[in-house]
């Protein structure tokens, strides 16, 4: 009798680690805003569309990996001749958004070159996540006093600066603080 008890809490625990761990197919449209800081005539509310795989780590975190296309009239382009953007998160709060190659003739051939769109900050659950889209010479910079953003999920300019607050506060980053700067 303990036996089979014991075979089926191990049974129990091995499909339950199967379902936790196989990664799954994510593909959600989260809306949110996109908006500049320190100027508030920037302002649209956009889609975020995220289609990719999304895992569940040991410790609760999840990563997600894959493409990441925007909805909105206001917005940035990616340029022309790029690869689709891609969104690789590892689960520690921070990520990237690049484009890995560009596209060097009508063949659809593409080189290794790599276009950075932003570094995107989230909770835990994925659930939330502020963008801070990298602009200048090469898209290498962001400033805290004049930069664009996008978060999600949020309805409007003060409800994404509260989101972004507390998901950039991980890194000791306050946008109260760089607003002072």
């Amino acid at each position: 009798m303990r036996g089979k008890i014991i075979f089926i809490i191990i049974l129990c625990l091995g499909a339950f680690s199967v379902w936790y761990f196989v990664p799954k197919q994510y593909k959600t449209t989260l809306e949110g805003v996109y908006y500049q800081l320190g100027n508030d005539k920037v302002f649209e509310r956009i889609k975020i569309h995220l289609d990719g795989t999304l895992k569940n780590r040991i410790d609760g975190k999840k990563t997600f990996i894959g493409t990441v296309n925007f909805e909105g009239k206001e917005l940035p382009r990616t340029p022309q001749d790029r690869t689709e953007l891609e969104l690789h998160y590892h689960g520690d709060h921070i990520g990237s958004i690049f484009s890995g190659f560009r596209i060097i003739d009508e063949a659809g051939r593409v080189e290794a070159d790599i276009f950075n769109f932003g570094t995107v900050y989230a909770n835990a659950k994925f659930s939330q996540i502020t963008i801070t889209m990298l602009t200048g010479e090469n898209n290498r910079t962001w400033s805290p006093s004049n930069g664009f953003m996008i978060t999600a999920p949020a309805n409007n300019r003060e409800e994404a600066i509260k989101i972004s607050q507390k998901l950039m506060d991980e890194f000791r980053i306050t946008l109260n603080d760089l607003l002072k700067h």
